[in-house]
């Protein structure tokens, strides 16, 4: 044998032996879901076999990548879009618009945006108007298999040289899209992303061509139709998730007439971080809930007509924004600037999927409160019916030099105002006390236990909340955890400062104090852990708690900045505690501190009746309905008071009264001065109404859950509870009719379960 020539057998054994290792080692990784190419390169559309070991089917150059019991779930890279094909009928919801249902209408910005699954808006020095999208921007796009869906990598060259990665997957019947944080990459100086959109057109429907709606969290919740709008609306629904940013927003002081009363209500809002979408003609839609990043996220619903004839809504994340620094302390000249630093969550949306009966807004309520509960954003409470009879303490009006208290109830006289109620039969009543603090109701921040001895002080507080927890009623101590005071409070080191280094001002144009400051989030941590060790300690042992529960701000401290992320973990540990010392009731309280309330007070019955929306809902009452008590503004300032009592039936919601012992006029030169009807002898009456018709609702739903709630053809509204029970609601001038049961006009009937 010549031992200077290859043996030839052995190599092609030797190969052949590395081609069947390295096959089974890829078998493997495939199985595992680890990060195998799928596809890989600029817009390329070869395939291998699936993870799942299933037959690729490409519809419209899309491939099969999941599934789940009910749907399917295709994926087309250059667009980076995915499709949701309901297994059963066939129906689909796509995430851009197809070449076949693209009107042509439109320029190539928008033509562009309507086919890309992923849509930024780019800032490039201090301009942010920049659109990166997968159809007018150079990109690259690897897409490898994950466990039941995908993970892509997404490079954007040209000008901004951006990179990120989405996972996209099924978990059972939910779609999960999913950023994570460390794959977002600004490789370019001075371009940075600004807002990142996902799949800003999944479900999207071209005018009237389906019939259905997309949900709208704004107040309780609204509905917008899909039907042809003719182009009568300039813009939709844009709701920053948990209100403004205070710390990049110049403050816009209210609208006021001779300086003090107020003229415009405030829009509602957006405490839950959710939207939707449903064809009712299919069957099919989702409830889109912002489970990471919400702290930072837009919800925009938006009607056909406005800039493209398509009905859209989608969550937008705010990465980075630009605000307006002052050059000066006299604040004569500004320039906009940039923030250092991007917002640091994963992004992620969770599609709860809806087919069949569910694919309705009570199919969207049943899945959010299932969330809910099985994440532990909501906990089981007593939701036993109680009226809320909430009582104003002291305040105070300027006299010479200071100021002089001008007592409306003290301890005795509510007490006495609750045992008359008692004896209307309004028992086990939720009462709130404000204004009870040294120095009223505006004498903020509280850190301490210390009752206005015009009320009673001390043994005043301890001996009214004991007697009534007595007699079956819980009374909280009221506490605005988010202001400070300038004219009673040093403001030298706690006060929040807004990203451009100015100290954030909220004007009220009071009688008396016209300027309060927020807290820094630290600040609002120890006072109100201080306060609540206080009243643990007093016997006490109730809160109610407003400002930290409806507000969250970026800041800035010392030369650094601090993200909303960073104020709402702080205010979620702040209320956490305050709980583990103290029962919480909380005021309009934001979605990430749910769990921690023992009743949400406040809840808005209405929208903010902006022009485009089309029907309003009770969304956030079915969801709350049986698992936490609920209570209404205040009826006092209701000005159509049947209606709105008709609302409270409907909703499940309980009521809420704001009384004083004395006349209201006595707060006319106090910061209350608005509040010009408050007597309990105005109320009484009302409120033992009100106690009597709503507590026997109560009683007949007892602890059961609102499944479906309905708009019939006659005008009534039916609401029907896991329990059987169904309660019908009459809103019109005239009586209406359901089969059998007819409802006299302005009314409402409960129908006992069967």
């Amino acid at each position: 044998m010549d031992t200077k020539k290859p043996n030839r057998l052995l190599i092609v054994i030797i190969i052949a032996a590395v081609l069947l290792i390295a096959g089974v080692a890829a078998a493997i990784v495939i199985i595992m879901g680890a990060e195998t190419d799928v596809v890989k390169g600029t817009h390329s559309h070869s395939a291998p076999e699936p993870v799942t070991g299933a037959k690729v089917e490409a519809k419209d150059g899309f491939v099969q990548v999941a599934e789940s019991d009910t749907y399917r779930l295709y994926y087309y890279e250059p667009q980076f879009s995915i499709r949701l094909e309901n297994k059963k009928t066939g129906a689909v919801l796509d995430s851009t618009v197809s070449d076949e249902k693209d009107d042509g209408k439109n320029n190539a910005s928008w033509t562009a945006y309507m086919k890309s699954g992923i849509v930024i808006n780019a800032i490039i020095g201090t301009l942010n108007t920049y659109q990166v999208d997968m159809n007018t921007v150079k990109n690259e796009i690897s897409t490898w298999y994950i466990d039941n869906g995908i993970y892509a990598k997404i490079h954007f060259k040209g000008n901004y040289y951006f990179e990120l990665g989405v996972e996209v997957k099924l978990e059972g019947d939910d779609l999960i899209v999913r950023i994570p944080d460390e794959s977002i990459k600004e490789n370019k100086e001075n371009t940075y992303i600004s807002t990142v959109s996902l799949f800003p057109f999944l479900g999207y429907t071209y005018l009237d061509e389906q019939n259905g709606y997309m949900l709208v969290p704004d107040g309780n919740g609204a509905l917008i139709y899909l039907d042809n709008k003719e182009g009568r609306y300039t813009t939709g629904f844009s709701g920053l998730i948990y209100g403004i940013d205070d710390g990049m927003t110049n403050h816009t002081s209210v609208s006021t007439i001779w300086e003090h009363y107020e003229t415009v209500t405030e829009a509602n809002k957006v405490i839950a971080p959710v939207f939707g979408m449903t064809h009712l003609d299919d069957k099919l839609g989702y409830l889109g809930i912002v489970e990471s990043g919400d702290e930072r996220c837009s919800v925009e619903v938006v009607p056909n007509g406005v800039m493209v004839d398509y009905n859209r809504c989608f969550a937008k994340f705010l990465l980075r924004d630009v605000y307006v620094q002052p050059l000066n302390q006299s604040n004569s000249g500004t320039v906009p600037a940039v923030e250092k630093d991007r917002q640091h969550s994963d992004l992620t949306v969770r599609y709860c999927l809806l087919s069949d009966d569910a694919a309705n807004y009570s199919g969207m309520a049943n899945a959010y409160r299932r969330y809910l509960l099985d994440s532990g954003k909501l906990v089981q409470r007593d939701t036993g019916y109680r009226t809320r009879v909430d009582f104003l303490g002291t305040e105070r009006e300027a006299f010479l030099m200071g100021t002089t208290a001008v007592t409306m109830t003290t301890t005795g006289q509510a007490s006495d105002i609750l045992a008359e109620l008692r004896g209307l039969g309004v028992n086990n009543v939720l009462s709130v006390f404000k204004g009870w603090q040294n120095g009223g109701l505006y004498d903020v921040p509280v850190s301490s236990f210390g009752a206005d001895g015009s009320i009673g002080g001390n043994s005043g507080i301890k001996n009214f909340v004991k007697t009534q927890a007595d007699l079956g009623s819980k009374v909280y101590l009221y506490d605005d955890a988010l202001m400070v005071n300038a004219d009673t409070h040093s403001t030298t080191y706690n006060v929040m400062k807004m990203v451009n280094k100015r100290t954030f001002k909220n004007e009220t144009h009071g009688q008396v104090y016209d300027m309060f400051y927020y807290l820094m989030p630290g600040r609002s941590l120890t006072d109100l852990a201080h306060l609540t060790k206080d009243l643990n300690g007093a016997g006490i042992g109730n809160i109610a708690l407003s400002g930290i529960t409806e507000t969250l701000f970026s800041y800035s401290s010392k030369g650094n900045f601090y993200s909303r992320t960073d104020t709402m973990d702080i205010y979620e540990d702040a209320v956490s505690a305050a709980g583990e010392m103290c029962g919480v009731v909380t005021e309009t309280p934001n979605a990430f501190l749910w769990k921690y309330s023992e009743a949400m007070l406040d809840m808005p019955l209405s929208s903010s009746d902006y022009l485009y929306l089309d029907r309003e809902i009770p969304f956030l009452s079915m969801v709350f309905k049986g698992i936490v008590p609920t209570y209404s503004e205040y009826v006092n300032f209701e000005a159509n008071k049947q209606e709105n009592f008709l609302r409270m039936v409907e909703a499940g919601v309980y009521p809420s009264f704001y009384i004083t012992a004395e006349d209201s006029s006595k707060l006319i030169y106090t910061n209350s001065s608005d509040l010009y009807s408050l007597e309990y002898a105005s109320y009484r009456d009302t409120i033992a109404e009100y106690d009597s018709a709503l507590r026997a609702v109560a009683e007949k739903v007892g602890t059961a859950c609102i499944t479906k709630h309905e708009i019939l053809d006659s005008g009534l509204v039916k609401v029907t509870y896991d329990n059987g029970v169904t309660i019908y609601v009459n809103y019109t001038g005239s009586a209406q009719s359901d089969g059998d049961l007819t409802v006299d006009a302005l009314s409402y009937t409960v129908k006992a379960g069967e």
